[in-house]
């Protein structure tokens, strides 16, 4: 199925972008005021999922992997408290933009690159797999801990449907989908504003430069895990060489070469691990974090819309007095929703740095503490044959 952005669906059937605008978000103000306030009460989560056991499936027409999909929860509008379901990469992007579409001025979280990473030309391959699946349960994760979007009618779908329940749900829904899209399009192409409230000018600042910090220590971080993987490689012939040695030499020079050649081995496999810490915990958030940069830039963009239209109709306003009173009711519509997109906007914004410094903390402990255990377990093992080397020389000297 290919994805499409509902930002730069097009329609060719000339539309009233007000009476779209109103049109949507009456809808999206109705489904969000049966969200019961008590119930965004985020100290006490209630629903949990969990993504794992990818399991590839090989059909005559296509080969796909996917996921199972665990969802435990004590809420009232489920009518069970776990359900179980299988659901492939493909349907989670239907969810992402359905709530991009139902939430435009919240943050929806990103999910992982469509396509392989580079220098990987397999995308069914087990370690790509094993990537892709801890992504897709971050990105499940984060939606189960947000006050409005896991109250989205679209996830409770996505967690409880049975495969055909769901691809007849998909079937309907994605009709709906192409009107709504129409209005968001309006909102998002229609950006330019007079002047940005200077808090959204920071912000937009502070993701750029995120963004591009990001970047470079996500190519660096790439070239660490490429180096780490080739020093492992060549460690992996580095040590056999002294074994072979040792059976070449006498009693004096043999245990040696041999205890030379085991610590080699067990430096090899600690770098080893160290690549492979490096490549499931430290590769991952960053790549997570540059597309979650690009995410707030998009809702950035869909709150300048508002801000357009609002814009718009303050000129307008100026313009025809005689209609001052209608202008005036839509001019103040139009102001409430700039507010409630400003609103929706700085909550996920403190949300999504609380996550960020949280997560970019652990990270770097983890990478500490990774060096840490690497140069530790090396450090123990030249100590253990030191003896050993000592010992032919103590013995020389007698």
């Amino acid at each position: 199925m290919e994805n499409v952005d509902p930002l730069t669906a097009a329609t060719n059937e000339p539309s009233d972008p007000e009476d779209e605008l109103n049109t949507y978000h009456e809808k999206v103000d109705a489904e969000e005021d049966n969200v019961k306030q008590e119930e965004w009460d985020t100290d006490a989560q209630d629903l949990f999922t969990t993504v794992d056991n990818p399991e590839k499936h090989i059909l005559a027409m296509e080969t796909y992997i996917s996921y199972r999909v665990t969802t435990k929860t004590t809420r009232s509008c489920f009518d069970n408290s776990e359900y179980m379901t299988q659901r492939r990469y493909q349907d989670f992007v239907w969810l992402r933009t359905k709530l991009e579409n139902d939430h435009p001025t919240h943050l929806i979280p990103p999910l992982p690159a469509k396509f392989v990473v580079k220098g990987m030309l397999d995308r069914f391959n087990a370690e790509f797999t094993k990537r892709r699946c801890m992504a897709l349960h971050k990105f499940l994760s984060r939606l189960s801990e947000h006050p409005v979007l896991s109250f989205n009618e679209n996830l409770k779908v996505f967690l409880t449907s049975k495969a055909h329940e769901f691809t007849a749900y998909r079937k309907q829904s994605d009709g709906i989908m192409s009107k709504v899209s129409g209005s968001v399009k309006s909102i998002a192409t229609n950006t330019r504003v007079k002047e940005r409230d200077p808090e959204f000018n920071e912000m937009l600042d502070y993701i750029t430069d995120f963004s591009e910090k990001m970047g470079v220590l996500d190519r660096i971080g790439e070239r660490l895990l490429l180096e780490k993987k080739e020093l492992t490689t060549e460690m992996k012939e580095f040590g056999p060489t002294f074994s072979m040695w040792a059976s070449g030499e006498d009693d004096t020079v043999s245990p040696i070469m041999t205890s030379i050649s085991e610590c080699l081995d067990l430096c090899t496999g600690a770098a080893e691990e160290n690549a492979k810490r490096h490549e499931l915990n430290f590769v991952p958030p960053l790549k997570e974090y540059i597309l979650y940069s690009d995410a707030v830039k998009q809702v950035l963009k869909r709150r300048d819309g508002y801000q357009a239209n609002y814009d718009r109709l303050v000129d307008e306003h100026q313009k025809r007095r005689n209609e001052k009173e209608n202008l005036a009711e839509k001019r103040d519509k139009s102001y409430d929703e700039l507010e409630k997109a400003n609103g929706n906007l700085r909550a996920d914004k403190d949300r999504w740095t609380e996550h960020k410094i949280q997560d970019l903390a652990t990270l770097f402990a983890d990478m500490a503490q990774s060096q840490i255990t690497y140069h530790t377990e090396c450090l123990s093992a030249w100590e253990n044959i030191l003896p050993t080397m000592q010992e032919p020389s103590a013995e020389n000297q007698q």
